[in-house]
């Protein structure tokens, strides 16, 4: 698993966007669809291209991605194309927060084989028990959950959301050795730039 994130890393970039909205009351809740087909892939056996499409990579194909900003904490739904029990998958978001500064925090949930995780990293203390992960492949949908006081009760979060996936098989001079697939919510087709979403307010703040 620590293999994918460093991929996964490697392969996002470091450079922010905010892809912001505006609107008369302060937003608690936003919903956003993303093109069916928009997977890409990237490694060192493409022929030396930074991603290429990869539209029949399914598992990380992500359909619509929901963010609820509330009482006590801040939920995600990631609707997938095809959740696959036993494969491998990684979705992470990337939260800014009026008291995170110029870093975020990292949310990760990650899958195999039916065994799942889910772990949070930022600019404080990361140890929070009351983290949740679900994989409902029957819906095909991943549910994250923190608990707002983990990220310091935060008037606001903004929030971007990526899949991605690795072949464990693919060894060598595959063309797929190293690569990883992936899909951002907010961004049809690749960037390595992350994309934020709208900020979303505590109902009370």
């Amino acid at each position: 698993m620590a293999a994918l994130r460093g991929a996964v890393v490697l392969l996002l970039g470091s450079s922010l966007v905010a892809a912001g909205c505006t609107a008369a009351d302060p937003e608690t809740r936003m919903s956003v669809a993303d093109p069916q087909g928009d997977v890409f892939v990237g490694g060192p056996n493409l022929g030396g291209r930074e991603a290429v499409a990869a539209p029949g990579n399914a598992r990380t194909d992500i359909l619509r991605t929901t963010v609820e900003h509330g009482d006590d904490t801040v939920t995600l739904r990631v609707v997938l194309r095809e959740l696959r029990a036993m494969q491998y998958l990684d979705v992470s978001a990337y939260v800014r927060t009026d008291r995170s500064g110029s870093s975020p925090w990292q949310l990760s949930a990650l899958t195999y084989r039916r065994d799942s995780s889910i772990d949070l990293y930022g600019p404080g203390e990361s140890d929070c028990p009351g983290l949740g992960a679900d994989f409902d492949d029957a819906t095909d949908t991943v549910t994250m959950t923190v608990p707002r006081s983990c990220l310091d009760d935060p008037a606001w979060v903004q929030v971007s959301v990526r899949a991605a996936t690795m072949d464990y098989e693919a060894r060598g001079e595959d063309r797929y050795a190293d690569a990883v697939w992936e899909d951002d919510a907010l961004q049809t087709g690749y960037s390595a730039d992350t994309h934020y979403g709208p900020k979303l307010h505590h109902p009370e703040s």
